[in-house]
């Protein structure tokens, strides 16, 4: 190819890059809606990985995504007929960014309000949509506020296949956004540590409540308007313990998968509170405490870094020292192991010069010499072998 074209080639392609990036300015510049849930953290990359965030916004698919979608309908659209995983890459590659996570940026340029997000979260058409809503508010969403809005989704049973072959329930992936950093290749923002400590502590109140609720839908009838029991309850100057309250309303779940919630009254304050199936029984069991919670998440991280071993803060190992390894380790598994004593004699020699001669020397004299036997003693011994050969043959 001649120097012309490979210019020609070079100025096109620095031409298309150009219009790329006017293009993504052109989407960010757009008029953001009043009641707009603000960015926390990095407001340029959402907080996403940079090099996903680059092939994304370098991505044609993103940049169609740019001058076809302008709005929130338009979006949710687009996730219903072209979103089928919620991997951040094409399945088979590592640089092709997904369809879910492009159009998860394009959401985030238009930027969502408080009313869209739950739009997103509680959407019937496709499960895909309510991902794309939460992988939102993980990837911007003040860490403090975070389980406001997933508490009510941390045993969603609508399911959902993640990647190909593989399938979970809405609960899982929720609960996976607030336990693991590590999401299909890249990585999630990470949490203050006391503050993840915290929702992993209400993750397991949440797993008490939901055995709780189960074990009473098979009395469901027993939880009627009208009826006595206790009910959990909590605020900021009373710690959770039980009371006794008095069922008020029962209000019917909207969707199949849900189970109806309770409006109450606890009798000891008077004071009216909405709670769900988990949060009632007949016979409550004592209440574990935060702090004994706190102690069960501080030793399943424990445990969890133990069982990683001690490896997790080791530097990458650059592509010299792999290529060097790769060539030691295939040298080492070519060879052929002899046993020592077919080492030539060659190898056995002593290195370190005259001082180790004399240790070796030292050595030798210092173990015990062997004893030469006498006639006599040779003289009996043969005459025991003779016996031996008489009486045995």
């Amino acid at each position: 190819m001649s120097r012309s074209a490979l210019s020609r080639g070079a100025s096109s392609r620095a031409q298309q890059k150009t219009a790329a990036q006017q293009l993504v300015s052109s989407a960010y510049s757009g008029e953001i809606t009043k009641n707009a849930l603000p960015i926390f953290g990095n407001e340029e990359t959402f907080n996403l990985n940079s090099m996903l965030y680059k092939n994304i916004t370098q991505c044609s698919y993103f940049l169609r995504l740019c001058k076809s979608v302008g709005d929130f309908s338009q979006a949710v659209d687009e996730i219903y007929y072209k979103v089928t995983h919620v991997l951040p890459f094409t399945p088979g590659s590592s640089r092709d960014p997904s369809s879910c996570f492009c159009l998860l940026v394009r959401l985030l340029t238009i930027r969502c309000t408080k009313k869209q997000i739950f739009t997103l979260l509680n959407h019937l058409d496709s499960p895909y949509i309510r991902c794309v809503g939460f992988l939102y508010l993980r990837f911007t969403l003040d860490p403090k506020d975070l389980w406001g809005f997933y508490k009510g989704y941390i045993y969603d049973v609508e399911e959902v296949e993640v990647k190909p072959g593989v399938t979970i329930t809405i609960g899982e992936y929720v609960s996976n956004l607030i336990t693991s950093l590590d999401y299909y290749s890249t990585i999630l923002p990470r949490l203050p540590v006391l503050m993840a400590r915290q929702m992993k502590v209400k993750l397991l109140r949440a797993g008490e409540e939901e055995a709780r609720a189960v074990q009473n839908m098979g009395a469901l009838r027993d939880f009627a308007e009208g009826a006595k029991c206790h009910g959990l309850y909590e605020d900021e100057e009373n710690p959770l313990a039980w009371y006794e309250c008095c069922i008020d309303t029962v209000e019917e779940p909207k969707h199949e998968w849900e189970r109806p919630k309770y409006v109450v009254t606890f009798l000891e304050y008077g004071n009216t509170e909405s709670v769900t199936l988990g949060m009632l029984s007949f016979a409550p069991s004592p209440v574990v405490s935060d702090a004994a919670l706190m102690e069960k998440v501080v030793n399943i991280e424990r445990t969890k870094v133990e069982a990683s071993g001690r490896d997790y803060a080791r530097i990458p190992m650059g592509l010299k020292g792999a290529l060097a390894l790769k060539v030691e380790g295939e040298h080492l598994t070519n060879s052929k192991k002899r046993p020592l004593d077919e080492v030539p004699k060659a190898a056995a020699k002593p290195q370190g010069g005259q001082q180790q001669q004399q240790q070796q020397q030292q050595q030798a004299q210092q173990q015990p010499q062997k004893r030469e036997r006498t006639a006599e003693e040779i003289r009996r011994a043969n005459e025991k072998r003779q016996k031996l050969q008489q009486s045995y043959g």
